[in-house]
């Protein structure tokens, strides 16, 4: 179940830097001729995901800090390192 949780947000994370952007220009702007690289995306933000957040909890999993609360720190490392890689990944294919 935790793997299903650390994809989701790794998911979520993905379009998060200034997704909203695109709402707020008039005219609207035309469609995206590579209307896949979307779905790559979302696919490269999912993998980041689950990898931070398996890595991140392996690794606090036995810490007294994080007690209790291992799966809402991996989650949110989860989202970060997701919104980090994708946020690079966006930037390089411009």
């Amino acid at each position: 179940m935790a793997t299903f949780f650390y994809a989701v947000l790794g998911i979520c994370g993905t379009l998060y830097p200034g997704w909203w952007k695109r709402f707020l220009k008039f005219p609207p702007p035309p469609p995206d001729p590579e209307p896949w690289w979307y779905i790559g995306a979302i696919a490269i933000g999912a993998i980041a995901g689950l990898a931070g957040g398996i890595l991140f909890q392996g690794k606090i999993e036995h810490d007294q800090l994080f007690a209790g609360q291992t799966a809402i720190a991996s989650g949110l490392v989860a989202f970060a390192s997701a919104s980090l890689v994708t946020g690079i990944a966006t930037s390089l294919k411009r």
